[in-house]
């Protein structure tokens, strides 16, 4: 089981030759994309056959989470190629505009579901944002959980237990006030939980790495990297 960080940054990339958030995790046949941000879609056709992927999960549908899904239509048209998407639904112009398109497949899930995509099982915890949002934790020969976009919250404890890596919104600096965690959460989560953390969401404008020099447990997603699980 591999996850390959696409595109890491929130709420727009840095400069330069970088994406917002894009995840994909593979296993034998099974190919998972976790969220589409700016930038994404072309790094993602580099490193798979689009017409190989076998879901997209969306764990919120903020811009920077969710934009190259437009440009991803054009080419399943091309392909002539449904794909199933996976994500919360709900009535606004937005949600309408990214999802009501014939190839694509769209599976509505709550906290309640469990989903089966090719040789994962995908299972969905609710989270604390400014809209709402789902984590997710995928099983297959190993368990991933990404928190999508959140602050700390009481499900965080379920979506890590167990799980082999956690790729977790808490790349924002410790002083930082809004809506998702910071370096000071993810020290906090791999002491806690003994897990192995992957920070990812990066401010442009921030590099959280020598933070984390003294906690071997947590690493920065770095785009382009495959890790194995």
């Amino acid at each position: 089981m591999k996850l390959t960080v696409i595109g890491r940054y929130g709420p727009y990339a840095r400069s330069g030759n970088h994406a917002g958030s894009c995840y994909l995790v593979s296993q034998g046949d099974t190919n998972l994309v976790m969220d589409m941000g700016p930038g994404s879609m072309s790094r993602l056709t580099q490193l798979v056959d689009i017409s190989e992927l076998t879901a997209v999960f969306i764990s919120h549908l903020h811009y920077d989470h969710t934009s190259d899904l437009l440009s991803f239509r054009y080419r399943l048209e091309e392909l002539d190629r449904r794909v199933k998407i996976i994500t919360q639904v709900d009535d606004t112009p937005w949600c309408r505009l990214l999802l009501d398109h014939p190839l694509f497949e769209v599976i509505p899930v709550t906290s309640a579901d469990s989903v089966k995509a090719g040789d994962f099982t995908l299972s969905f915890f609710d989270m604390k944002h400014t809209v709402p949002c789902l984590a997710v934790r995928v099983e297959g020969e190993k368990t991933v959980a990404y928190t999508g976009d959140t602050v700390y919250n009481d499900n965080i404890p379920a979506l890590c237990r167990g799980a082999d890596l956690l790729l977790a919104d808490t790349s924002k600096p410790a002083d930082f006030k809004g809506p998702h965690m910071n370096v000071e959460i993810a020290k906090e989560l791999n002491k806690n939980y003994d897990i192995k953390i992957l920070s990812t969401h990066l401010s442009p404008d921030y590099d959280p790495e020598p933070e984390f020099a003294a906690f071997p447990g947590i690493s920065v997603a770095h785009e382009g990297e495959t890790y194995e699980i």
